[in-house]
Order: C-alpha cells, then sequence, then structure tokens
C-alpha cells in the first residue's frame, strides 16, 4: 500500500496502535473477570447456628486455595446495603458475627479470596442461608417454654431444579435447657387420646425429651443429626430450600418450638426419629389417630389428612430405596407435633436401635425421603 503522504501513514499507524491496545485492555479485562469468578473454588456454608440473641456463628468448608473468605449479612434490601466481614486466613472455618439484628431474619452468604501480591481473586458466592428468628407472635408461639434457639434456612441455587419449596427437617431431640419442662399435649388443653411416651390421658408433657441410645455407640440425637444432615445434602440437590432445626449436638428449641418455626416458614415438616426396639424394627410414619374428638380439634381438623398423605408418601419412597419397612409403614399416635402443626406434618421413625449406621443405609434413608417428598409435591 502506498501512501499519499506522511501525515496518512503516520495516522493509519497510530489507529492501529490504538486498536491492538484497546484489545489487549478488553482481552485483559475478561481473563480478570475470569479469574475471580472461578480461579478460587467456591465456598460453602455448613452451618448458621445461635442460642444467644444478636449473635451467630457462621460455619463453613475450607478452600483450599484461599487466603481469606468474606462474609456478607442483612435483614433486607441489596446486598450492597448489609455488611462484610473480612476473615483473613485461609484455614479459618468459622466465626461469630455480633450485633445482628434481635427482631428479624438475618441473611448471610460467604465467599473465598485468594491475594496474590495485592490483588484479590474471589471465588462466587456461596448458597445463601438465612437465621430464623424467634416471633413471640407466631401462633402458639406463647405455648412454648425453650425457644432461645435458631432454626436456619438454606436457599436451593438458582437452577432449572429450584422448585420454591421448603421442607423443614427436624433432627428429633437435642436439647438441653428443655429438660424436666412441661409444656400442654394439646393447644386447647384437652388430654391426649392415646400412650406413647406420655401416657393416654395426660394434659401435660416432656417439653422436649433426651431419646434413647443405639446399639452402635451414638445417641439417638447424634445419630438423627446425621439422617438429617444427608437427607439435606439431597434435598437442596433437588432444588428445595431446606430449614434446618438442628444443626449441632443441641439447639435451644423445644417441641412445640420445633412446630411453630416449621408452621411460619416451611412448606412441610419432617421430625427423624429411631424407634427404641432393638430386634430390627424398620421404618414408620407416625399418623394422626382415629378418633372424632382428636381430629375435631384445631388445628389437626384443617391437616391431619395432610399428615397422613405425607406419612405414607414418605414410606413409600424409603420402601422403594431398599429401607426395611415395619408392618404397613404407620402407627396412629397423638403427638405433640402433630397437634400443634399447621403444615404437613409427620414424625418419622427410620429405624430401631439396632440401626448399623453405616453410609449405606443413611444414604438410603435420605434417598427415600427425597423421594417420597417429591411425591408429596408432585415433583
Amino acid at each position: 500500500m502506498k501512501f499519499k503522504n506522511y501525515n496518512m501513514k503516520k495516522n493509519i499507524i497510530i489507529r492501529n496502535l490504538k486498536n491492538t491496545c484497546v484489545t489487549s485492555l478488553i482481552f485483559a479485562m475478561m481473563i480478570s473477570a475470569e479469574a475471580s469468578a472461578g480461579s478460587v473454588s467456591k465456598a460453602q456454608i455448613t452451618t448458621l447456628t445461635s442460642d444467644v440473641a444478636g449473635s451467630a456463628t457462621l460455619s463453613w468448608k475450607q478452600v483450599k486455595s484461599a487466603d481469606g473468605y468474606e462474609i456478607q449479612y442483612k435483614t433486607g434490601g441489596t446486598w450492597a446495603k448489609g455488611k462484610t466481614l473480612v476473615v483473613k486466613g485461609g484455614n479459618s472455618t468459622s466465626r461469630v458475627i455480633k450485633k445482628i439484628s434481635k427482631k428479624k431474619d438475618t441473611f448471610f452468604r460467604v465467599r473465598a479470596y485468594s491475594d496474590n501480591a495485592g490483588v484479590k481473586e474471589y471465588s462466587k458466592w456461596s448458597r445463601i442461608v438465612k437465621k430464623i428468628q424467634w416471633n413471640k407472635r407466631w401462633k402458639y408461639a406463647n405455648e412454648s417454654l425453650t425457644n432461645s434457639g435458631s432454626a436456619a434456612l438454606f436457599y436451593a441455587k438458582t437452577s432449572s431444579k429450584k422448585k420454591n419449596i421448603t421442607v423443614c427437617v427436624n433432627a428429633g431431640h437435642g436439647c438441653a435447657r428443655g429438660a424436666g419442662l412441661k409444656t400442654k399435649c394439646h393447644p386447647d388443653g384437652t388430654p391426649k387420646v392415646t400412650g406413647g411416651s406420655t401416657s393416654s390421658g395426660s394434659v401435660y408433657a416432656s417439653s422436649i425429651n433426651g431419646g434413647t441410645s443405639l446399639l452402635n455407640g451414638y445417641s439417638e440425637a447424634a445419630m438423627n443429626l446425621k439422617v438429617a444432615k444427608a437427607v439435606k445434602a439431597k434435598l437442596l440437590a433437588e432444588g428445595y430450600n431446606v430449614l434446618m432445626i438442628r444443626q449441632e449436638g443441641n439447639v435451644n428449641l423445644d417441641n412445640i418450638a420445633r412446630t411453630v418455626v416449621a408452621n411460619n416458614c416451611a412448606d412441610c415438616h419432617i421430625s427423624i426419629h429411631f424407634d427404641s426396639s432393638t430386634n430390627g424394627k424398620g421404618a414408620f410414619a407416625i399418623t394422626v389417630p382415629n378418633v372424632v374428638s382428636y381430629r375435631n380439634m384445631e388445628p389437626v381438623k384443617m391437616n391431619w389428612k395432610k399428615h397422613n398423605k405425607l406419612g405414607t408418601n414418605l414410606i413409600g419412597g424409603m420402601r422403594k430405596s431398599g429401607v426395611g419397612i415395619f408392618g404397613n409403614g404407620t402407627m396412629a399416635l397423638d403427638l405433640t407435633q402433630t397437634s400443634y402443626s399447621t403444615v404437613p406434618s409427620v414424625d418419622l421413625e427410620v429405624g430401631d436401635r439396632s440401626f448399623s449406621g453405616s453410609f449405606t443405609e443413611i444414604n438410603k434413608i435420605a434417598k427415600g425421603i427425597v423421594e417420597g417428598v417429591n411425591t408429596y409435591f408432585n415433583k
């Protein structure tokens, strides 16, 4: 190409240089953005616990490539209006967060970062987890005696699988402060219509008891939690939100408190337990007794068919996954949980004291429960 004059040649050279610089800059920005979104592994929140008003403990899995973590939390609005806490040190896996709201639910998320000579690269944010604040104005809240603990709501990832349904998973027992306290068996003060851990005719029952112990050395409360965590993982993978009542050894929520939280924050309530027998008794769901006075008592009257249907579906799912089932899979008992439930609710006895506790057996139970939940919600 011949140039008519020197100035034309100079202008073309300058324009080409500018284009090259812009292209290089854009490419560098793309590389940087890609590194920020993917070069650091995503952090995963494991637990969010609280037994003290205005404080919470957030725990997450360690990210090997991380030099630290950022925690964001808010009570509402956009994340830009929330607060950010920097946790230095890649080995850190938990942080106590103080001065959070004592009256409102608080949302949390966390991400990992690496620091290369002052330039930080960030992972994607974890799933959002919400600390549920006890509300004394909730229906039946005044019947609870132990409610200083907090449940946590784990949100499903935004994806084609997301179902916008929240399942409450309640690992039975595990409440240190509830021992020795008694609450009304029924919200209207009428006596129990069947026996069980509390005899028929009783007006008051233990607010929550310690449960039994398994032959494998685990307490029932500990094994309930292992199963509950497995169920949580599979439900989240399936696109459900999961309300975890208990995430560690103890949470200070009695049976009525757990039911009230589920009533207000979930679409169904599944309580995990083991039977006290030792003969390899299979799984069964506690259904609502066929007693006219009981089935006509609110909130049982409006919900007992839903309770029974959920229990039947869960047992069907567990049978399909290979879990041994006791008899026809149901046993009718008058329980505090179902006496106060306003959402589909079931006490699920997933085995007895002879349960092995193996990963294989726990996985069968969890898989079956998710199958049953899918059937119940037609998913």
